[in-house]
């Protein structure tokens, strides 16, 4: 059976992605910083990501991964001249140091089987202006160390892809300046908003069925909103 571990799963995209993985036939581990209660037939591991030491520990506590998922992410939703440090920092740590930590330490398996596939969830903040000038430029990073990690772990048989959402039904856009959600949804084709299973199901395609030669690909969930 293969073993999967989603970041970020207590709700929305990560919950929606861990649901899907476990109808596939996963073994799914989910992790968050808080539960109110974990997606039925995966098991919980409550865990704070600003704790980078800690990530080698818990990857090695879990065992042999076949999939991650680096869906875990926060939003302060404040102009840049309203940031704290505390606020900038956290922002850094949660949305882009644990995930390359993630990747860097779930990879030494991967590698040692020769395969692997690894999905973390960017957004399309990467790709435009944003009123959370950090988010965006976490979000820019994302995209930017999946292709890092994709050309170095290609050769061991790793695949290295991401998703780049664009408004979705989750706490995180419910959390969103007020601006921010009118600019997005101006420029939706469908003029909704996108559901969490829709971006489970590009994540769970890339973490099981994406043929081999996917590699260092960003897949826009965007409903139009931003077109490339």
């Amino acid at each position: 059976m293969k073993t999967a571990l989603v970041t970020g799963a207590g709700r929305g995209i990560g919950r929606a992605a861990a649901e899907a993985l476990v109808k596939s036939g996963l073994q799914v581990f989910v992790l968050d910083k808080e539960f109110a209660q974990p997606a039925a037939g995966t098991e919980p591991i409550q865990f704070d990501l600003t704790d980078l030491a800690a990530i080698p520990a818990l990857i090695m506590r879990i065992g042999k991964l076949d999939v991650l998922v680096n869906n875990a992410g926060i939003q302060a939703a404040l102009p840049i001249d309203r940031y704290t440090d505390e606020a900038r920092t956290r922002m850094l740590r949660v949305n882009l140091e644990a995930p390359v930590e993630l990747i860097r330490a779930a990879s030494k398996g991967m590698a040692e089987r020769g395969s692997g596939r690894i999905v973390n969830v960017a957004s399309v903040a990467a790709f435009m202006a944003h009123t959370d000038l950090w988010y965006g430029v976490t979000k820019a990073g994302v995209v930017s160390f999946t292709r890092s990690f994709a050309s170095y772990l290609g050769p061991q048989g790793i695949q290295v892809n991401a998703v780049a959402p664009g408004p979705i039904d989750t706490e995180l856009l419910k959390n969103a300046q007020p601006e921010r959600i009118t600019q997005l949804m101006r420029a939706v084709y469908t003029k909704r908003v996108g559901r969490p299973e829709e971006v489970a199901e590009a994540i769970r395609w890339l973490a099981l069925d994406a043929p081999a030669i996917l590699n260092g690909a960003v897949i826009d969930v965007t409903d139009g909103c931003f077109l490339r």
